[in-house]
């Protein structure tokens, strides 16, 4: 038997198949070795480049994120968010870098969705309380956000005992967070609760614009 039908008797492996298919033989297996390496470098180069935030990402800077359900209408607070650093080429424009501590969730957040300002809603109101003012045809058109006086007219008497009546003002640019059929709250500052809340119960009280939200 000849040196040629022993060779086609012997099993190729996959490096000998290789070379076998290969125009230049040896030499153009290791130029193919070579070139599969570079090829598998720069994908390894890129993976890493996406999780390292790298150039084709962006730097990778701060974000606000859940690390619980929020369901809507819940404060957003260290409880319930943390702040993580993620590419700024993978988080949406409107992304939260921060929180001041007024957010209210006008949407369900879940584990690890990003905050953004779509999904916030509610008044930032600070240390402020809210109050339900009843509403009536006297007031403005307002909307959440304006800013109003709180005026009370109350009925007094003269010394001759005459009934007459006068209007005091209780709240100033008290914040208007909601406004419904019939009752529009506010929020007010922490000495203007006791007037606001006794001017409801015992006169009229009538709400002034003074500033647009």
């Amino acid at each position: 038997m000849d040196a040629s039908a022993e060779s086609v008797d012997q099993p190729l492996t996959w490096r000998g198949s290789l070379l076998a298919r290969l125009p230049g033989g040896r030499r153009s297996y290791w130029l193919v070795v070579a070139a599969a390496a570079g090829i598998t470098g720069l994908a390894v180069a890129a993976v890493a480049g996406m999780a390292g935030g790298g150039p084709s990402l962006g730097e990778l800077t701060p974000v606000v994120v859940a690390i619980q359900t929020i369901e809507a209408g819940q404060p957003l607070d260290e409880a319930n968010t943390e702040t993580r650093r993620y590419p700024v080429g993978v988080l949406p424009p409107d992304a939260m870098s921060a929180l001041t501590g007024d957010e209210v969730a006008s949407a369900a957040l879940h584990v690890g969705d990003v905050v953004t300002a779509a999904r916030l809603g509610g008044i930032p109101i600070g240390d402020r309380t809210e109050v339900a003012v009843p509403a009536h045809t006297a007031m403005p058109p307002l909307a959440a956000g304006d800013r109003v006086d709180v005026l009370v007219t109350l009925p007094i008497s003269d010394e001759s005992g005459a009934q007459t009546q006068a209007t005091l003002t209780v709240a100033n640019a008290a914040v208007v967070t909601d406004k419904a059929e019939h009752a529009v709250t506010i929020a007010v500052t922490d000495q203007e609760l006791l007037p606001v809340a006794s001017a409801v119960i015992q006169g009229s009280v009538t709400l002034a614009l003074v500033q647009s939200g």
